[in-house]
């Protein structure tokens, strides 16, 4: 055997630690063990160090008997600490001491260890993004250098601008040696400076690169640049937004002192950051104690800022108005900048109105006291240290007020100074209830109004406190002369943690509870808001609780409870309105102060106009204080709902050819328990809830197109589509007409023009798809559109492109819209820019419903359903042309009958018994079917498809047949038991029944109904047979075409049918009387929709405007127009019947002769021939 190395090199990098090393035996014998000694050695020229480049090595390799070769690893080391760059260095590896063997070639290796890649200087950014304000001059950058930095090395960090532009936003570091960076042995770092160009103008993040090259180093070997050699750079430019806001938040105006003189205000209103652009802001004054017109000028004003303009000034106008009072205060508003380039900040400055003049030398002769109402009638009783419970009114009691406890000493004082106690002004200071440390905050002056109640009456509503609030009262007399004088607070008073008119579950705390909200629908019967959608929202009450209910966002409140008329335009359909303010034709508001039914006061004081005053009564009208509830109650219209109140409207399907809908209404509705905050921001915190108002109902069609179906509220772009109409076309697609107003400038399209229409990112095409029903597809195309660019109405139009049975589901129409500039002109092909598509959900509920009952089922008959007697009873021989197309008013009788089809002329060989009728009308529009394989069954079963379900005829069990509906009696007779109806049962293949359509009246409008019947045919041999056998001979050939059905020969032997409903669940309830149904067990059944007109009653249900037996047309002859053409026909007709009873006597004949001749030959058909009616077999079971 020889022993050799796999290769005569290795190369290696130092960063590799290993190396892998074969050393092969070959030879014909390699039975024995054998072994041979591995070495490393130096080479001559640069050679690798043993224990510092590698590990050394000296070892025995045994092969064991077969073995052919052995593999062993070579350690090589790594400088990791400090890397040097030493350039390929090279050691041997030797061959020897061979047992059971000898050398081969080759007996040497050379191993080479390079570090020119792993220790090669490479410099890279330490991040990949950088970021840094444009106002701090400069951003560093950090270059990191690694592998082998002994040696100084340079390296270029240049600039390649992006949205950032050279000069107006950094200094170039240009591609030269002018940028290089610098590493001195042993750096691994160094910062690559940008520098930065500050100026005024505000300006979006802007992004440039940094990028690294041509790197150099004094190293043999050369430098390398890293992945990381680029980096982003963003530059933000926070300093230069542009503000606006007031130059202070409160300021101070005195009083003129003399009629007709006026105080000036300047009020300043500062631009900061970026001043090139233009910037408008509405400034506005509004009302707190201070009224406009009588103790200032209002201002409204629009301040632009011009470019380079930093400050503006508002000048309001503080008038005299010859009342001593105490100070006064307005507010000042800042509005967004409409061109919304500047932010807005400190939007409010208080102004407060000094009084210059002297008070008058008047005084109360003894301080206030606040007391609540509930005690107000007993003062001198109650004791002092009582204190106020919490949610009832707190009033301040002046010396000069009788129910003052010392009145009897002070009041002689008051009528000597001329004191009138009616004129005594009042304000209120309030501070939040004492932590659990007992601190406490300091009073804080009531200074705002609500839109129902004023802080500066002589009492405090329960609104502007809560538990353990700290009250106080300032009253100031005011003399006969009405001149004003002192002023004097009371002592401060603690409001009562522990009693209250509702309480808390935990006291000291607020917040939201659970209310509830329905909206239903009045109806014509009510007698006071009759055909109006009641809205009724019910909220438990707390202490110190303010309800809000709003159909729109609530927010800001305390400009929302503010008195103003800024709460009427936003939220119209709320209780912030009084009800002078509502626009609407009812509001939660009325104008009665107290609740009709309510007798006397509950509690002291509560229904009190001069304490409390009219608006403050008319809201808490609607607080049932005895049971802490709130409840209120608004009537609206339809279009109050969707116009006023931000509700919606979305068609859940379509019923019985378009003329009605259904139709859900959604109204949003906000509820807030609102609670005063001294602290807070604005005086109030707030706990807002959300909830959404349904109100399904069928609705007339045309008036959901007249309102559209909108887009979703989240779309950019918003639009509206109208359907028009809807068909099923010869071939049984569907095909349906819309119509689309853009509401945007723009256009919806069908796809991109042929490069008009500037290209996007992706093809974008309108399209329609059914969310149910997926594998239908559609045709959309644009019928028509209007000549503009402005809101256009625009006609549209889709076909489905294959016809399906139910079209019924949720359509999605997707239509591209493409805008245009303002000043763009219309053209043809439009040129605009397609947007993201808008959706518009259109629910469809669409049947092909003309064969509500497969033909295999209806046993080859027709079900008529007739509104006049005499064609009941006639044989229907001439047919019954549009009479049987009829629609019933309310009181008609409703003449039901089913005979085997006319057509086919077999009438006079079968018999048709009616079993049993059911009578029903579906749920949300759904129309009865009979496909058992389907698991439909019609009227037969309960369902939850159906809304009502009646078995009024069972001709087996009358016991168990519906009578009636509610009160009213359905007078259902099958023909069979009705004397008067003999006719009508002696004629073959025909049977019918009659029932009152009064009871069917009692549903709402919209809903339909359907009659549904189960009958048998039998021929006239098998009379006697029995239901259920049938005869070969006469019926295996009755074929019919068209849409008539083939009656096939039933199959003896056939067991029930396992039942299973469509989705495969063995068990479901299958109706017993469904297994009979088919041409096996002779018996059929049919539905008929049953058309009802409620537009009129006839006076007398039981009335025949005909007698029997006559035809309509002969009602339209006089009776002087007999002449000789009506005796000819008369003549002609008696020879026509006198042959053909000839030919029925031979007929008669020849088969007396063929039956005979059967006898004699031994037929097995035994049977006499005879007649039968048609109840001489009925053998019924009940359903």
């Amino acid at each position: 055997p020889v022993f050799y190395f796999g290769e005569v090199e290795y190369r290696v990098d130092e960063s590799d630690g290993q190396v892998e090393v074969r050393v092969l035996r070959a030879g014909t014998d390699l039975s024995k063990t054998a072994t041979v000694t591995v070495r490393s050695r130096k080479t001559e020229m640069a050679s690798a160090e043993a224990g510092v480049d590698y590990v050394g090595i000296s070892r025995n390799l045994d092969y064991a008997p077969g073995m052919n070769q052995q593999t062993f690893r070579l350690t090589i080391l790594d400088d990791l600490g400090q890397p040097v760059l030493e350039g390929p260095e090279t050691f041997e590896l030797v061959l020897c001491m061979p047992v059971n063997g000898i050398l081969g070639q080759p007996g040497k290796t050379t191993v080479f260890i390079n570090d020119s890649v792993s220790d090669l200087p490479k410099v890279q950014f330490q991040e990949a993004l950088y970021m840094g304000e444009e106002s701090d001059g400069r951003i560093p950058a950090t270059v990191y250098r690694s592998g082998d930095i002994s040696y100084k090395s340079t390296v270029r960090c240049y600039t390649r601008q992006g949205s950032a532009q050279v000069t107006t936003d950094f200094q170039e570091r240009p591609n030269t040696d002018v940028s290089i960076i610098t590493f001195l042995p042993g750096e691994a770092a160094q910062k690559c400076v940008l520098s930065l160009v500050d100026d005024t103008v505000h300006e979006e993040g802007e992004e440039l690169r940094l990028v690294l090259g041509n790197h150099k180093s004094e190293s043999p070997f050369g430098a390398s640049v890293g992945e990381l050699k680029e980096t982003t750079i963003l530059i933000k430019d926070t300093a230069d937004k542009s503000i606006i806001k007031f130059g202070e938040t409160e300021f101070s105006v005195g009083e003129p002192k003399e009629a007709g003189s006026v105080s000036s205000l300047k009020i300043p209103v500062l631009r900061l950051g970026d001043t090139s652009k233009l910037s408008v802001v509405r400034v506005h004054t509004k009302d707190e104690s201070a009224t406009s017109g009588e103790d200032y000028h209002p201002v409204s004003e629009d301040v632009k800022f011009k470019p380079g303009q930093t400050e503006h000034v508002v000048e309001v106008e503080v008038l005299y108005d010859g009342v001593r009072e105490m100070r006064e205060v307005f507010t000042v508003h800042l509005k967004p900048d409409d061109n919304m380039v500047a932010e807005t900040q400190m939007t409010k400055a208080v102004v407060y109105i000094e009084e210059t003049s002297g008070v008058a030398d008047v005084a109360f002769p003894s301080l206030p006291h606040v007391v609540s109402l509930l005690h107000y009638e007993a003062i001198s009783k109650t004791s002092q240290k009582l204190h106020p419970p919490a949610g009832y009114p707190i009033v301040c009691v002046t010396a000069c007020n009788p129910k003052y406890p010392d009145y009897d000493k002070t009041g002689s004082i008051c009528v000597s100074e001329h004191i009138n106690n009616t004129l005594s002004r009042y304000r209120w200071l309030v501070s939040a209830p004492a932590g659990p440390d007992g601190v406490t905050t300091p009073m804080r002056e009531v200074d705002f109004d609500t839109f129902f109640t004023s802080s500066k009456m002589i009492t405090l509503d329960s609104v502007y406190f809560q538990a353990g609030s700290r009250v106080q009262c300032a009253a100031r007399a005011v003399n006969s002369n009405k001149d004003e004088g002192l002023e004097l607070s009371s002592p401060i008073a603690t409001v009562s943690l522990e009693e209250g008119m509702c309480q808390p579950r935990k006291v000291g705390t607020v917040g939201a509870g659970p209310f509830s909200a329905k909206l239903r629908y009045t109806g014509a019967e009510d007698p006071d808001h009759p055909n109006l959608l009641k809205l009724t929202v019910a909220m438990p009450h707390i202490d110190g609780m303010l309800p809000v209910i709003s159909t729109r966002p609530l927010s800001n409140m305390e400009l929302t409870l503010s008195p103003d008329g800024t709460r009427v335009g936003n939220h119209r359909c709320s209780n912030l309105l009084d009800y002078s303010e509502v626009t609407t034709g009812h509001g939660f508001i009325t104008p009665m102060a107290r609740n009709a039914e309510s007798v006397g006061d509950t509690f002291p004081y509560q229904h009190s106009t001069p304490m409390r005053g009219d608006n403050t009564l008319r809201f808490y009208k609607n607080l049932n204080l005895e049971a802490c509830l709130w409840g209120f109650t608004s009537y609206y219209n339809m279009s109050e709902l969707l116009t006023d109140c931000g509700g919606t409207i979305r068609t859940d399907g379509q019923v019985l050819n378009l003329v009605q809908s259904y139709v859900t209404l959604r109204v949003p509705l906000h509820v807030s328990y609102v609670f005063h905050s001294p602290v807070g921001a604005g005086g109030w915190q707030h706990f807002d809830l959300q909830s959404e108002l349904r109100l399904t109902f069928v609705y007339d069609t045309a008036i959901l197109w007249k309102d559209g179906i909108g887009s979703p509220p989240q779309a950019e772009l918003q639009g509206a589509l109208y359907p028009t109409s809807m068909r099923v076309n010869e071939q049984g697609r569907l095909v349906v007409n819309f119509k689309t107003k853009a509401r945007f400038r723009g256009l919806f399209v069908e796809a991109n023009f042929e490069g008009r229409i500037k290209s996007t990112a992706s093809s974008l095409s309108s399209m329609v798809m059914c969310e149910d029903n997926p594998g239908l597809t559609f045709n959309l195309s644009l019928v028509r559109s209007e000549a503009t660019y402005n809101q256009p109405v625009q006609q549209w139009t889709f076909t489905s492109d294959f016809a399906v049975h139910d079209y019924s589901g949720t359509y999605r129409v997707n239509l591209i819209p493409c805008t245009t500039a303002q000043n763009m002109e219309y053209t043809v092909p439009p040129v605009c820019n397609p947007r993201e598509p808008v959706t518009f959900h259109l629910d469809i509920r669409f049947q092909q419903v003309s064969e509500p009952v497969s033909l295999e089922f209806s046993l080859n008959t027709q079900i008529f359903l007739l509104s006049k007697r005499n064609l009941w009873l006639s044989d229907g021989s001439m047919g019954f042309g549009q009479e049987s197309d009829v629609a019933f008013s309310e009181g008609d009788t409703i003449y039901g009958l089913v005979m085997v089809d006319p057509v086919q002329n077999l009438g006079d060989s079968f018999f048709c018994n009616i079993e049993k009728v059911y009578l029903c009308t579906g749920a949300d529009g759904y129309v009865p079917k009979y496909n058992p394989t389907n698991f439909e069954f019609g009227c037969l079963a309960e369902s939850p498809s159906l809304l009502y379900h009646f078995k009024i005829l069972d001709k087996a069990q009358p016991e168990t047949q519906a009578r009636g509906f509610g009160d009213v009696e359905f007078n259902a007779m099958l023909a069979a038991d009705d004397p008067s109806a003999l006719s009508l049962v002696r004629q073959p293949g025909t049977d019918g029944f009659r029932l009152d359509s009064t009871a069917m009246f009692q549903v709402a409008a919209g809903r339909e109904w359907f009659i549904h019947t189960i009958y048998t045919i039998r021929s006239k041999d098998n009379a006697n047979h029995g239901i259920g056998k049938r005869s070969f001979e006469y019926h295996h050939s009755l074929v019919a075409t068209g849409n008539d059905l083939s009656i096939t020969p039933g199959v003896k032997g056939q067991g029930h049918r396992v039942r299973r409903s469509a989705s495969g669940l063995v068990g479901a309830a299958v109706p017993d009387v469904a297994d009979d149904i088919g041409a096996d067990n002779n018996r059929g059944t049919n539905i008929m929709h049953i058309a009802l007109d409620r537009t009129k009653r006839r006076a007398a249900a039981g009335v025949e405007l005909y007698a029997d037996r006559l035809e309509p047309r002969e009602l339209s002859r006089g009776e002087g127009e007999e002449g000789l053409p009506t005796v000819v026909g008369g003549l002609v007709g008696m020879l026509l019947t006198f042959l053909l009873i000839i030919i029925l006597v031979l007929v008669v004949r020849y088969r007396q002769k063929e039956e005979r001749k059967e006898r004699v030959r031994g037929s097995a058909s035994t049977e006499a021939m005879m007649v039968a009616r048609m109840d001489d077999c009925s053998n019924s079971s009940e359903v």
